[in-house]
């Protein structure tokens, strides 16, 4: 049953038979219009693996799919079997061979299957797959049999290298088979690549790519096509109570594909993403389909959550009012949806990364609008910042997005990050300083003397708080006195109700910001010099800062300072502050 068996000859007399291979909702979406579409006579078999839902939730989606009667049959492979019985178990150390001999092994896995399901492949005369990686779609590619692949989701043929990471990291062996064999739709035997052109990074092209956007192709059905459809999904209309503000949508992601895949991280999350950017909103969830925290309607009882079984794709026609905002954290849904919203804010990795970062940004932000209220858009710009939380935060708070640096040489506001080559030069630079370097003085040690100190203090309200407290600073240079000063004098507060934690920033005694920048000094210096000089015993700093205090950490930045410039190498230390 390999390559000769696909291409046979198929008589006039003999049904033919169209073969699709999936593993998500939006696969089978896809596969639903493909056939409705491209092949509304022939004979067609859906498979798709039961790492969708539940066992229950598996066996209602089977009887749902086999009541719209637009598949002939639906076969459910068994996904985790799959995955794991499979006794060559890949790892980064593994040879070819070792790689070669899962490959085998699969092959007679899913042969065996499909004795077992009475399948016989003999018969179709076209396969389609959107897992050419895993159990069916692999063995299709592993014997050479020619294939129509789809895109795992909007936009992922031109962002592969999204894919790959995630495989290296939780399915190894999908990334040792996908560089073997060229999976992911870049073997020689895909014939056609089926994927949402507008959603791909611009300036991609594929030879093979032909345009298949579901919300286009769902809008483009007979209407008898897309009851049938939306009954298959149980997608029901959306009514939403009319608001000032406008309903905020928030599509959830799958917690495996989280840097920390745990249900309190992922809650934890969804609480600061609605905190940020649906404050005084009316939010809408769509879980993802694979979601399975559950916990929506108790941690947001405010807002409506919506059935996750059918996929987020089908909203533009279930709800005939516009999004305010549409919210994500890596579901790739979003970008189908860019026309039913007023602003896209898709947050990535570096979000969840940058977590506990959150709240210097938002300090920084408000800072901005206070100690320049008049601030015009080309006046500002960023260094080093990650874009994907500053963007919509100064959207919301300064009514613009912040544009990159420009050729002018002088801006009255910066703020900075991860510090590049170069700053630009600024009335003001809020450096964030987030990683914790120090950097910016790197090219000028005088920096601190013109230094004005921010601290930003996180605190939880109760014991359900969903963070944890923390602390960050935000310092910021000035060369003119007035600003530097009206930067010290900055103070705000703010609420975050559905994290459970309420945010304070420059609210430190003169005492404590004097302290602060001078141990922002000396941290300096042993970021830069410690791990050649030794370790370095820093103050303890008391809950209560005196001049005293500040008087030794002055005195140990000056022993600092001296130690640097007779380059002596040898261990500093210093007796603590006790409390």
């Amino acid at each position: 049953m390999g390559r000769a068996a696909a291409e046979k000859h198929v008589s006039e007399d003999k049904e033919k038979m169209i073969l699709y291979i999936g593993a998500s909702i939006y696969h089978i979406l896809c596969f639903s219009l493909h056939k409705l579409i491209y092949h509304p006579e022939e004979e067609a078999v859906l498979i798709i693996c039961d790492n969708i839902f539940s066992k229950s939730g598996m066996e209602e989606l089977k009887a749902d799919i086999d009541k719209s009667e637009i598949f002939s049959r639906t076969l459910i492979l068994h996904y985790i079997e799959g995955a794991y019985s499979n006794p060559y178990v890949l790892k980064e150390t593994s040879p070819a061979e070792e790689i070669d001999r899962y490959i085998a092994w699969n092959e007679q896995w899913i042969e065996e299957w499909m004795e077992q399901n009475q399948l016989d492949i003999s018969e179709a005369v076209e396969f389609n797959t959107a897992i050419d990686h895993r159990h069916f779609g692999l063995y299709l590619l592993s014997k050479k049999i020619p294939y129509q692949y789809f895109e795992d989701g909007n936009g992922l043929l031109s962002r592969e290298r999204v894919q790959m990471e995630f495989h290296k990291k939780s399915q190894y062996a999908s990334y040792a088979v996908t560089k073997r064999l060229h999976a992911l739709g870049n073997s020689r035997y895909v014939t056609k690549r089926y994927a949402n052109s507008s959603a791909q990074v611009p300036g991609f092209y594929d030879e093979k790519m032909e345009d298949f956007n579901v919300i286009t192709l769902f809008a483009g059905l007979k209407e008898e096509g897309k009851k049938r459809l939306l009954k298959m999904f149980h997608a029901k209309k959306l009514e939403l109570p009319r608001t000032k503000k406008g309903p905020v949508l928030y599509l959830t992601r799958y917690v495996r594909y989280l840097q920390k895949p745990t249900i309190q991280n992922h809650h934890y999350l969804s609480a600061m993403i609605l905190d940020l950017f649906a404050e005084d909103h009316l939010v809408v969830i769509k879980p993802h389909p694979r979601d399975f925290s559950g916990r929506y309607r108790d941690l947001f009882p405010d807002a409506v959550v919506l059935d996750k079984h059918f996929p987020s794709e089908l909203l533009p026609f279930l709800y005939d009012g516009k999004f305010r905002k549409i919210i994500t954290i890596g579901s790739t849904a979003i970008d189908a949806l860019e026309k039913n919203t007023e602003e896209i804010i898709k947050l990535e990795e570096g979000f969840e990364n940058k977590l506990d970062s959150v709240f210097g940004y938002v300090a920084a932000v408000q800072a901005v609008k206070s100690l320049f209220p008049e601030l015009k858009k080309e006046e500002i710009t960023a260094a080093g910042c990650l874009r994907e939380l500053l963007d919509p935060l100064c959207r919301d708070i300064l009514g613009f997005t912040v544009p990159e640096a420009g050729k002018q040489g002088h801006y009255k506001v910066v703020v900075a990050d991860e510090i590049p080559d170069r700053i630009p030069e600024a009335d003001l630079i809020l450096y964030l300083n987030t990683a914790g370097d120090f950097k910016f003085a790197d090219t000028d040690p005088g920096v601190f003397q013109r230094l004005a100190f921010l601290g930003v203090s996180v605190k939880t309200v109760s014991r359900k708080s969903l963070g944890k407290a923390s602390e960050a600073v935000i310092l910021a240079e000035a060369g003119d006195p007035e600003i530097r000063k009206a930067a010290e004098n900055f103070r705000f507060r703010k609420e975050f109700p559905r994290t459970g934690l309420v945010m304070t920033a420059g609210n430190e005694t003169r005492e404590e910001k004097e302290y602060g920048k001078v141990m922002a000094e000396i941290l300096w210096m042993s970021h830069k010099t410690g791990k050649e000089n030794g370790m370095l015993l820093l103050p303890k700093r008391r809950r209560k800062v005196s001049m005293g205090d500040v008087e030794a950490v002055r005195q140990l930045c000056s022993v600092l300072k001296k130690e640097e410039e007779t380059d002596e190498n040898h261990r500093i230390c210093t007796n603590e502050i006790e409390e």
